[in-house]
């Protein structure tokens, strides 16, 4: 009889093992550059959000980091050059979409209802200036804010920048 039991445990412990999971998490799954023009270049960044049991409001707005100096409803970004320093030449223009059809837009953010998930693109419109177009570029985002609401309570929070380290695109060639 415990030869049967032992059989039984092994069996259902290697099915959960087996079987897909339905936990959500956060993480990039698609980064791209595309020079449009000899000057303009459009990033793009793909993530994935959702954590079980929690509501999620997200941003919409996306703005080139104002480097830690006051906190931001939106997600923030920074073009990279040569050596790792920040490019601040030319202009830009960026929003976040999503195409998942069930994301509600309230208080000016994505909602995502607990434990639901959804893919968001975050999309840069970047001009560099001829005189600017001296290295090659990539875009990584610095900070993505997001409000986790818990037994009715908001509780504003932020991937770290060992998460977002992945949340970069590859290089522009100028």
């Amino acid at each position: 009889m415990n030869k049967l039991k032992i059989k039984l445990f092994i069996g259902a412990f290697a099915a959960l093992l087996i079987l897909p999971s339905t936990t959500h998490a956060y993480f990039t799954t698609e980064q791209s550059v595309v020079k449009i023009t000899d000057d303009t270049v459009l990033f793009t960044v793909t993530y994935s959000f959702g954590i079980p049991g929690r509501e999620l409001y997200m941003p919409i707005g996306a703005i080139r980091s104002n480097n830690g100096q006051t906190p931001s409803p939106y997600l923030e970004y920074n073009i990279i050059g040569d050596k790792e320093t920040t490019f601040t030449a030319g202009t830009a223009g960026s929003l976040v979409f999503t195409n998942d059809k069930d994301v509600e837009i309230r208080n000016n953010q994505y909602y995502l209802p607990a434990s639901e998930s959804a893919d968001f693109t975050l999309v840069s419109l970047v001009t560099i200036p001829k005189e600017s177009q001296t290295q090659n570029l990539s875009l990584l985002v610095t900070s993505l804010p997001f409000t986790m609401v818990v037994d009715g309570n908001s509780y504003n929070n932020n991937l770290n920048p060992s998460e977002l380290q992945y949340y970069r695109t590859p290089e522009a060639k100028f």
